[in-house]
Order: structure tokens, then C-alpha cells, then sequence
């Protein structure tokens, strides 16, 4: 009878280590099995390693029984054998049973790698108001309008809503490689004509693109060398010639590659982007009408106490005779020749040492090359200083800065002296007020400024610009780099006042992820304006919610 029973425990035993061994086997490796089933075999795995340790018990307590029998040590010993035999398979059961976990089932063969992937997005609103001499996106709400301001008056107004929104995947594939990737929707609120169906397909295709999409190669060679190839952002310090242009609803991106050397005291670079591809001029002319442009920086984080100094590099290569900058501007007509313009420069931001309250930053260019048919020769300087109160209420700073862009005064002499301003963000910082009217050429800026932070949440800033022209002759131009009204027969050179700009503004950090940006701008016109242009004040005002997650 106590045979019979071992029999029994250790044949079930058996039976059941077998069915948690294969029940282990096949759900570690049942590829096409959903996870519902899985769950299902991992409940049945752990019901049969329960009922093994219960029979487990049994065959135990058969053993205390029959040792008590001295005819039964034959029995004894096998029963023994075969206790052990059932823990060994318990042992395999249990180990199938930890491998199995739910939270292991649930990420698949991907999961390493969908941990080093990040996804984000951000959505931007903003609505203005503007009156006068304003820029008002085109009619897809893309981009600022570059016409000038011919036909304004004081009673030209509009108001309109601008809207963007970019998705983002970042993958940190490994250590020597990662992608990102970025797409932009923006648009202005009812460019459409109508938002039911597919309103005048084909015009509006600037609407979506792909914002950003390049791969980096890092630690190239075990050096601090990365390698980004692809369309990309590029910002060069306050923006003042190289920026992405954040502040348009499109922004502004190249196309190309870039080389970045970074160590705890030196960062270099270079990049080779293409800006415009235009093909052949004609079938017989072997020149392109591409434009690119080949930038190099060497900024040094040490050399000098509390500041970064950089030395940079530029050149723009445009190669469009027939409608470039220079015929653009009056300098020259189709088949003059190409705009290749070299820029040499330095930018100098820091504090000064064991003064921590007093900031400041000094940048200046100079350029030679082809204007057309003319000589380039042209120059910029821009500085700023600040003082922090520190242990005041609200840690106001007070700041001051002066802006410089030489302009021509003899379109005839054939040297082109107005600097050229590449590819600037001039709205960045208000560096030459917020309402984007003048750009870094044939100007003076003088400018004061104060900015508060009353709460962690809350800063405000007040803004004062007066802007002069630095040749009366050669004319004003808006942000964008375009004339703000024909050269013609020449200007009256009576003035070189241009106007004067105030700038109020407050951004709020509402919640973690979701900011405020409110503002309002008064541009008013001085005598070169009058004079040339037309007795037009400008008023500008805007509020804006930016959304990121």
C-alpha cells in the first residue's frame, strides 16, 4: 500500500515538474503568444509548483511513518531517492517560474533600446495686434513678409494668431550614436480659407515640414569629436550672425554638416550647409546659382578670467547672379556678379571676476569679398554691460548697450561699405527692439534697460532703444535684411535720426511646462523718417502660451 502511494506522489510529482518545465520553455519563448496568454501559463505554472510542494509534504510524512516499520528499509531508501529527485525538479520549476516575471513579458525584445528614446512635442500660440510699420506673415503664416512697407499709413492695422507645433523623437541609440528627429506644423489661424476639408491644395505646402532631422557621430576615434550631418538649428552666440531665427513661426534651420571638438576648455567647430540649391545658370555655364555657406569657431572657456571668447569665422558664398542681396538692395543688376562676402569676428560674455553682479558682452565683425560687381568692405561692433542687485527686492539689473553696423555713403565707388547681417535671430534679447524694424546694418543703437523678477514665476522687462542711421545716404533696413523703402533717386541727408523704440515685457511661468510671454512695442518715427519715409508711429503688442511636454 505505501509502495502504491509513492508511486502515485512521485509519479504526479513528475507529471508536474514536466508540465512547469515546458510550460516555463514555452513561454520564455513563445515569440507570436500575446501577453494575455502568457499571463494565463504563468498562473498554471504557479498552481502546479504549488500542488509539487504539496505532494512534496506528503511523500515526507509517508517517510516518518514508514521509518518506524523495520521491514520497510528498502522502501525507505527509495523513497528517499526519490524526495530528491522531486526537489531537484522543484528547483527547475522555480527557476522557470522567475523567468517568466510579467514586468519581463511585458517589454518585448526592444525594450533596452525604447528606453533610450525620448519622445516631446511643444505647441506655441501667439496672437498680435500691430499698427503702422509692421511685418505681417504671408498669406500661408509662415514666414514674415520682405516687401517693405510701401502703401502703409497710420490706419494700417491687422490683428492674426500664429501657431506652432513640433514633435520630437530623440534616440540615444548608443554611445557613439544618436538621431534626432523633429516636425513642424505652423501656420496662421484661417490661412486657409476654410478649415472644412482640404482648402486650395497645393499652396500651403510650407505649412508642414520637417523642422530637424540629422545623426550624430560621437566620440569619434575615442577623441571629443561629434560629427552632425543632417538639417539643423546652428545658434553662434546673442544670435547677431548666426541664429535659428526661434521667434518666427518657421525658424530657421540648414541644411548640411557640422563638426564639433568640445573639452573642459575649448570648444571648436566648423560646418559646410547648403542655404539654396538653384542648380546651373544655363546649359553652357558651368557655375552653380547655389548659395552655401562655411562657418569655423574656436571659443576658448578659460583664457580669459569669467568669460568665453570666441573667434569666428563666416562665409557666405551666393552665387545667384541674377537676384541676390545686391540687386536686392540697389548695389547691383542681374549678371553683376555673385555676393561672396568673408567675415572675420570675436565675441567676449562673462562677468567680471570677484564681481559677480556686473555682466557683459562685446562682439565685432569685419568683412571683405564681392558685392556684385563691387568690393565688400564692412564693419560691426556690439557691447552690453549690466549690474544685478543681488540683495535688492525683485534682483533688478540695469543695463546699457550700444550697437554699430556701418553703412555705404557712395553707391557709385564701387566699395560696398554696409555690413551684411547673414543669418541673424535679431529679435533674440531685443537686440535691436522687439518690434523687428531695424537689422544689424547702417545703424546706431543706443539702449537702457531694466528687468525685474518679483516672483520666481514673474520677470519683467522695459526697454528703450534710439536708433540712428551711420549713413544717411545709404538707407534703413528692416529685420529681415530688405530695404524698408526704394533707394530711388537718393535720400534726404538732412538727419540721420531714425526713430526710437520702447519695449515693455513680462513672461510667466504659469506650471512647469506651460509658459506666458505678453508684450507691447511703440516705435516712433524720428526726422530721416518723416523726411523719407512718412510721419508713421509703429504699435505692436502680442501675447503668447507655449506648451511643452
Amino acid at each position: 500500500m505505501m509502495k502504491y502511494a509513492l508511486w502515485k506522489t512521485c509519479v504526479g510529482g513528475f507529471v508536474a515538474a514536466v508540465f512547469c518545465v515546458a510550460t516555463g520553455t514555452q513561454s520564455f519563448g513563445a515569440d507570436a503568444k500575446s501577453l494575455e496568454n502568457m499571463e494565463k501559463e504563468l498562473n498554471a505554472l504557479r498552481v502546479s509548483v504549488s500542488a509539487l510542494t504539496d505532494q512534496i509534504e506528503a511523500v515526507k510524512q509517508e517517510k516518518t511513518v514508514a521509518v518506524s516499520a523495520p521491514d520497510t528499509k528498502d522502501d525507505v531508501e527509495a523513497l528517499k531517492n526519490e524526495v530528491n529527485s522531486l526537489k531537484e525538479e522543484m528547483k527547475t520549476a522555480a527557476q522557470a517560474e522567475s523567468t517568466i516575471k510579467a514586468e519581463d513579458i511585458a517589454g518585448n525584445v526592444y525594450s533596452e533600446f525604447a528606453k533610450k528614446v525620448k519622445l516631446g512635442g511643444q505647441i506655441r500660440t501667439r496672437a498680435e495686434y500691430a499698427n503702422g510699420f509692421y511685418q505681417t506673415p504671408t498669406n500661408n503664416g509662415t514666414l514674415p513678409g520682405a516687401a517693405g512697407i510701401a502703401g502703409r499709413s497710420s490706419s494700417t492695422d491687422d490683428d492674426y494668431v500664429l501657431n506652432q507645433t513640433r514633435l520630437w523623437v530623440d534616440a540615444d541609440v548608443h554611445e557613439h550614436l544618436r538621431v534626432f528627429v523633429q516636425l513642424q506644423d505652423a501656420r496662421t489661424f484661417g490661412s486657409e480659407g476654410t478649415t472644412v476639408g482640404y482648402a486650395n491644395p497645393g499652396t500651403e505646402n510650407s505649412i508642414f515640414d520637417l523642422h530637424q532631422g540629422y545623426f550624430d557621430l560621437r566620440y569619434l576615434f575615442a577623441l571629443p569629436l561629434t560629427v552632425r550631418v543632417g538639417r539643423q538649428e546652428i545658434v553662434w552666440g546673442d544670435h547677431r550672425v548666426i541664429g535659428n531665427f526661434v521667434w518666427s513661426n518657421v525658424g530657421r534651420v540648414f541644411d548640411g554638416g557640422r563638426f564639433m571638438w568640445d573639452t573642459d576648455d575649448i570648444h571648436a567647430e566648423a560646418f559646410a550647409m547648403k542655404v539654396d540649391e538653384d542648380g546651373y545658370i544655363s546649359a553652357d555655364d558651368d557655375d552653380g546659382s547655389d548659395e552655401t555657406a562655411y562657418a569655423a569657431q574656436l571659443a576658448f572657456k578659460k583664457l580669459v578670467p569669467g568669460a568665453l571668447l570666441e573667434l569666428m569665422y563666416i562665409h557666405k558664398n551666393d552665387q545667384d547672379t541674377t537676384s541676390n542681396v545686391a540687386t536686392g538692395s540697389g548695389y547691383a543688376v542681374p549678371g553683376d556678379g555673385p555676393v561672396e562676402i568673408h567675415d572675420v569676428g570675436f565675441r567676449i560674455d562673462g562677468k567680471i571676476p570677484n564681481i559677480d553682479a556686473i555682466d557683459y558682452t562685446v562682439e565685432s565683425h569685419a568683412q571683405f569679398g564681392d558685392y556684385g560687381d563691387q568690393n565688400q568692405k564692412a564693419f560691426a561692433f556690439a557691447g552690453r554691460a549690466g549690474y544685478t542687485f543681488k540683495d535688492l527686492g525683485w534682483t533688478p539689473r540695469f543695463g546699457v548697450e550700444y550697437d554699430w553696423a556701418s553703412g555705404d555713403d557712395d553707391q557709385d565707388d564701387n566699395d560696398h561699405e554696409t555690413f551684411d547681417n547673414l543669418y541673424p535671430t535679431n529679435h533674440w534679447q531685443g537686440n535691436y527692439g522687439f518690434v523687428d524694424l531695424v537689422s544689424w546694418q547702417n545703424m546706431h543703437d543706443f539702449r537702457g534697460n531694466v528687468k525685474v523678477v518679483p516672483t520666481k514665476k514673474l520677470t519683467v522687462q522695459a526697454d528703450y532703444h534710439y536708433f540712428l542711421l551711420d549713413q544717411e545716404e545709404d538707407g534703413w533696413y528692416l529685420a529681415n535684411g530688405a530695404l524698408a523703402t526704394a533707394r530711388g533717386a537718393g535720400y534726404d541727408n538732412d538727419s540721420n535720426d531714425l526713430a526710437s523704440e520702447i519695449d515693455l515685457t513680462v513672461s510667466y511661468q504659469l506650471y512647469k511646462n506651460v509658459g506666458i510671454l505678453a508684450g507691447y512695442s511703440f516705435f516712433m518715427a524720428e526726422d530721416w523718417m518723416k523726411d523719407n519715409v512718412d510721419d508713421i508711429d509703429t504699435s505692436w503688442g502680442y501675447l503668447q502660451t507655449t506648451v511643452t511636454f
